[in-house]
């Protein structure tokens, strides 16, 4: 199968699945719910999904049965998109081209959709057709990507006061840009029931990719790294996270999918 009509797959397969995700019931928290669906299904590459959905794959599990998995990346993904746009926070009004959750809805209702789709995330993995204990691998994974080493920690990070630098630049987005990448990468092959030195590597392509993905980010937006260490420098480094992307792949078979998803990631335009 050609790489990209595999990713369209893929994220068709995520789109209906979350499209079926928390739809009206008529009990009285049909508002949450539309504030969560407003986010949930704004559009958007869907790469993190797609990356463990391929990783189950490569791993010798079937795709359809790692869904949920994916997917719950794609529900705590939208929930830090929601968090990250609040006042509070980085202060943004528009999301994807229309008005960010708490314009639409209220700081209040955004905070709460936020906090739902986080909490979701760990349903839909404890639902996952997989054992227990792969279920359990990829809920810790999640979680680590979530908490003071990742999302938070990360955002936390880019709260500081003070002039950024390389080191410091790195370790925010480290923690908040790659390590949901890389948990991604790794949540599919523990859904797959791979051996611990198997999600490693996982964990490690997804992690340079993240990077390589946050620096390219910066040369188009010039911003970031782009703005501390000018585009020649940042440039380099997208070429780096690139090399060392491509190298960790090494580890697995039947890669073409993913040098593929990679060569497009590091080197889009939008």
């Amino acid at each position: 199968m050609d790489p990209m009509d595999r990713y369209e797959n893929y994220r068709a397969m995520v789109e209906t699945w979350l499209a079926g995700r928390f739809v009206d019931a008529g009990d009285g928290f049909d508002g949450l719910r539309e504030a969560m669906r407003y986010s949930l299904l704004a559009g958007g590459k869907r790469v993190r999904p797609v990356l463990c959905l391929e990783f189950a794959r490569i791993c010798g599990l079937e795709p359809e049965d790692a869904l949920p998995v994916a997917c719950a990346v794609e529900l705590l993904h939208t929930y830090s998109l929601i968090h990250d746009d609040l006042p509070c926070m980085d202060d943004d009004d528009e999301r994807r081209g229309r008005p960010s959750n708490h314009v639409k809805f209220g700081e209040s209702a955004a905070v709460l959709a936020g906090d739902c789709l986080q909490a979701e995330a760990f349903a839909a993995v404890c639902d996952a057709p997989v054992p227990e204990a792969d279920r359990f691998r990829c809920c810790r994974i999640m979680s680590a990507a979530a908490g003071v080493g990742g999302i938070c920690g990360g955002q936390f990070m880019d709260l500081g006061e003070g002039s950024a630098t390389a080191e410091s630049l790195t370790a925010t987005e480290l923690a908040k840009t790659a390590a949901l990448l890389a948990a991604a990468c790794a949540m599919g092959a523990a859904a797959a029931g791979a051996d611990e030195k198997t999600v490693a590597a996982a964990r490690d392509y997804g992690a340079a990719l993240g990077m390589a993905f946050q620096c390219r980010d910066d040369l188009l937006d010039g911003d970031g790294f782009c703005a501390l260490l000018g585009q020649e420098k940042c440039r380099a480094m997208t070429e780096e996270y690139t090399r060392d992307a491509y190298r960790l792949l090494d580890a697995f078979d039947d890669t073409e999918f993913l040098r593929a998803l990679t060569e497009k990631l590091a080197g889009r335009e939008n």
